[in-house]
């Protein structure tokens, strides 16, 4: 997913902004000032937005009135990416509060917690999205750790459990499809077999 504008959260601001002004026009400079981006973020905003292109030796400008439809519709479409990324923050929060709540806890009671990185990744791990090192089949879950040090081997089984959990947390019903589609291809198999066994004819 693609990383919100960085001038959305101030989106409303600007269209009451635009709204405001009386100049037709506005140039690079403005966009800059507006938006708050640097001169070729600024230039790119106005290539999106419908600028013309500048003849040689004169500044780029782009209409108001343009702009401001072109700024309303962006916020209308891509909002929707703010709340994800203000519930992905708020998750990862939770998340980090809580592992270091029970390491903690495991430190108090004399047990030394293993550390492994958490990234966003995990948290939004999906039954889909599980590396190849983890496998769910009808009857079994498989995780997989490459040949290392014991050390390395528990850190990667730690840290490949936790991604597991967050998903079966994320995507149960992905789970039970996986599941359901493994045993129905079990059956069929099975079913193959027993007509194999038959008389022909």
């Amino acid at each position: 997913m693609a990383m919100p504008r960085s001038w959305l959260p101030r989106a409303e601001e600007i269209i009451d902004v635009l709204r405001r002004m009386k100049s037709k026009q506005l140039d690079r400079a403005a966009i800059q000032e507006l938006f708050a981006l640097q001169r070729r973020a600024a230039i790119d905003l106005m290539t999106q937005a419908g600028a013309p292109r500048a003849k040689r030796g004169s500044a780029s400008l782009i209409d108001r009135t343009s702009l401001l439809s072109w700024v309303e519709t962006i916020y209308k479409d891509e909002s929707w990416q703010l709340q994800r990324q203000h519930e992905t923050s708020e998750e990862l929060s939770r998340s980090m509060a809580e592992v270091r709540e029970l390491r903690a806890a495991m430190v108090k009671e004399g047990r030394p917690a293993i550390a492994f990185p958490i990234i966003e990744s995990y948290l939004r791990a999906n039954c889909a999205s599980l590396p190849l090192a983890i496998r769910i089949e009808h009857g079994q879950v498989t995780v997989h750790v490459k040949n290392d040090t014991p050390e390395e081997m528990l850190k990667a089984a730690c840290q490949l459990l936790y991604e597991l959990a967050m998903a079966l947390n994320n995507d149960p019903d992905g789970f039970r499809d996986r599941i359901a589609s493994d045993y129905e291809a079990a059956g069929l198999t099975s079913l193959r077999d027993l007509l194999a066994t038959l008389p022909q004819g």
